[in-house]
């Protein structure tokens, strides 16, 4: 049978979310008999008409499953509207691991006698019949969010780091979902499988970025040198405003050189975008560097920034008020989506830590807090520092962390080019007689299958799923106080003033 995701309404947010995590998926008409040996998971995204619902219930009935999202409208069921800021994961739940969720949107909750909570935290809830799920997000309305706002980041002390970010938590949102096939997938006693979305089975991905603006040669040579130590090929985002500042990153091997900016700032016009990317660009090739990759100040992210960077033909970009700790993916505006690559990266910086009054000590253990829960979720841990603001020794103990945990790094080219990669790919799964038949063409992209038994991360080809070593998958621990996180505090004001002065006098400039 296929292991096949069907969607009533291939919309771009969909897209952009199936892609991320790998899954072979098609749209599927609810015009005609649909087989369950045909599509595994329906995800119903729109209101359908009454023989659309019958077809879709005999589908159901024969032991199929459905995911109910966005404007999906089960009949005989009530619906009220709530406007919701976060919503937290519950403990011991299917959805634990993914913690709270921004959504800050109006979410439709059903209302029924057949309804069962799943996780009442997140609001997500099941029909007493049938393998189903509902979510009550507009999950194609939310991946397509472009706002951003502040946000504080949890640290195990009273004070904590903020970020202006993406609004809305896109890779948590991407991960609910993940999970909610996972669900319904094994419901049906069928093995999840999509394509690993790192380029290592048995090793975790370090990336380093390192953004140039106010760095002096000294900064530049001290980081450097605590990178070539530990063995790290990190991305230096180059500011170009000066040519001594160029001078500091000639004799540099081993290390990624891309654009961060001529002039210090993202602007509303994509001439003024276009005009800064072009300087910058003009100012590397000086001295022999053709870059591929561009972070934007600020982390800042517009329409007119993005077809800025398409016309300089630069193939990544990464902004976390786009988005943040989540998988790379291309974005999607004006019903069209763009050929820059978006690469989401952790947003505290050790800048952001030291304006918060961390100490040395503090600001190792909150990135040993990201590393470690990205450990646990498999995932790639990218994180960013500016060496102007120095405090080398951390980073030195995390290159020191990283190595002994036996990561694999790369810079963001070549991830950017992997994941590009994977990205083309349209991979076919299929289950048959306790075998799992995996095609897609490519050697350099791993499959993860798990069932009710745990999860592997495995070479394409015929497996057999008797023959797996499946491991159990681990637990995030949920922080007993982590919704202070979103509680108003006077220092946001604060930083939301600093952040506009900043602003304004690199535009004056």
């Amino acid at each position: 049978m296929n292991l096949r995701i069907g969607i009533d309404n291939l919309k771009s947010g969909w897209i952009i979310i199936l892609k991320q995590i790998g899954l072979e998926f098609s749209r599927v008409s609810l015009s005609s008999r649909i087989s369950p040996e045909d599509f595994s998971v329906i995800i119903v995204t729109a209101r359908h008409n009454s023989d659309e619902i019958n077809i879709l219930n005999e589908y159901l009935k024969n032991d199929g499953a459905v995911l109910y999202s966005d404007n999906a409208i089960i009949d005989g069921i009530s619906y009220k509207t709530k406007k919701v800021t976060s919503l937290y994961a519950k403990d011991h739940s299917p959805f634990s691991n993914i913690g709270f969720v921004d959504i800050f949107s109006t979410i439709k909750i059903p209302n029924s006698n057949e309804l069962i909570q799943v996780d009442q935290g997140l609001m997500v809830t099941s029909l007493k019949k049938g393998n189903n799920l509902i979510l009550p997000f507009n999950i194609n309305e939310s991946i397509l969010n472009t706002r951003s706002r502040r946000k504080k980041f949890y640290a195990n002390r009273k004070e904590l780091p903020s970020e202006i970010v993406s609004e809305v938590s896109k890779g948590k949102l991407r991960k609910l979902v993940e999970k909610a096939l996972e669900y319904l997938y094994h419901k049906r006693d069928l093995p999840f499988v999509h394509l690993w979305h790192q380029p290592n089975i048995d090793k975790n991905l370090f990336i380093f970025r390192l953004d140039t603006d106010f760095c002096s040669k000294e900064d530049a040579v001290e980081m450097y040198r605590i990178c070539r130590n530990n063995n790290i090929s990190a991305t230096w985002f180059m500011d170009t405003d000066s040519d001594d500042r160029l001078k500091n990153y000639e004799s540099m091997i081993d290390q990624e050189k891309a654009i961060h900016c001529d002039k210090h700032m993202v602007y509303d016009s994509y001439e003024d975008n276009f005009n800064n990317l072009f300087q910058a660009d003009k100012k590397l090739k000086k001295y022999g560097i053709s870059a591929t990759g561009f972070a934007a100040p600020f982390g800042d992210w517009n329409t007119t920034l993005d077809k800025a960077l398409q016309k300089m033909k630069l193939k990544y970009s990464s902004e976390f008020t786009l988005d943040y700790d989540d998988l790379p993916f291309f974005p999607n505006y004006e019903d069209k989506f763009s050929n820059v690559l978006q690469i989401p990266i952790h947003p505290i910086s050790l800048g952001r830590l030291r304006r918060s009054h961390f100490s040395e000590n503090e600001m190792f253990k909150y990135y040993l807090e990201i590393i470690n829960e990205k450990l646990v979720l498999g995932e790639p841990v990218i994180i960013y520092h500016h060496p102007h603001h120095r405090h080398y020794e951390v980073f030195n103990k995390i290159f020191q962390f990283i190595n002994s945990k036996g990561f694999g790094n790369m810079n963001l080219q070549e991830f950017s080019n992997w994941w590009i990669e994977r990205n083309r790919l349209e991979p076919e799964f299929n289950y048959t007689d306790n075998k799992i038949y995996t095609k897609y063409d490519s050697q350099n992209v791993f499959v993860k299958i798990s069932t009710k038994d745990g999860y592997a991360i495995i070479k394409k080809g015929e497996i057999q799923i008797d023959e797996i070593n499946f491991k159990q998958q681990a637990k995030v621990e949920l922080k007993s106080d982590l919704r202070r996180i979103r509680k108003f505090h006077w220092r946001d004001i604060l930083y939301d003033n600093e952040s506009r002065k900043s602003r304004r006098y690199f535009l004056k400039d």
